[in-house]
């Protein structure tokens, strides 16, 4: 697994925005940061409805219906840890409309925003931050994951992720209990007493082309 931020990264990505003031900024922070805490695809969040909000903040837990997941299968629901209702309740002061069925995040027009238009303000905050790793909203999601293995005091943290990711198998979530990068690198600098910067192997590959010509 090699799409995800390090907590030193992610929160050069939050910060760029968070530090920028203005209601857009301020939007991508929030939806940004919502992104990481709940663990949800893009799809799934873009699909929630002010009323879905709502009933959120009452229940304390985000319902995904079926429909509104991968494979359409299983439905999903995602606990409102303090700081994920935090980044909700933010979004939907950000949203002036009072009709339940409108979407959380809407565009200019107030219809919902497509993933297209999220994960281009992802590449333009990713470059904002310094940060040249390709970035993507499903990366909070892959962050998501690896900061409970990292973190979690769980017997079993790979159960935690596949809960918190809603996986409807064990087998899906196996790629978070491999060795993360940082992992493999410091046991190989260790080993060798090199170090440098975590270069992804989009990069390497880029270098190497532009070396063969």
């Amino acid at each position: 697994m090699k799409r995800y931020l390090t907590p030193a990264e992610r929160h050069q990505l939050f910060s760029a925005a968070y530090k920028t003031n203005d209601d857009l900024a301020q939007r991508d922070y929030h939806l940004m940061s919502a992104l990481y805490y709940s663990g949800c695809r893009i799809s799934e969040f873009l699909a929630v409805s002010l009323a879905d909000a709502w009933d959120a903040l009452k229940s304390n837990y985000l319902y995904i219906p079926a429909a509104h997941r991968k494979g359409g299968k299983q439905d999903h629901d995602v606990l409102l840890t303090k700081p994920l209702r935090m980044h909700l309740v933010a979004l939907l002061n950000m949203n002036p409309s009072q009709n339940g069925a409108d979407p959380l995040i809407a565009g200019r027009f107030g219809e919902a925003l497509t993933a297209r238009a999220v994960q281009l303000r992802f590449r333009h905050w990713a470059e904002e931050a310094g940060i040249t790793l390709p970035v993507s909203p499903h990366w909070m999601r892959h962050t998501r994951a690896m900061d409970i293995m990292r973190n979690s005091e769980a017997k079993e943290p790979l159960l935690i992720v596949k809960s918190t990711l809603g996986h409807a198998s064990l087998n899906s979530t196996a790629i978070y209990s491999a060795p993360s990068r940082e992992e493999i690198e410091q046991e190989l600098e260790a080993l060798d007493g090199n170090g440098g910067k975590r270069t992804s192997r989009a990069q390497l590959r880029n270098r190497y082309q532009r070396r063969a010509g």
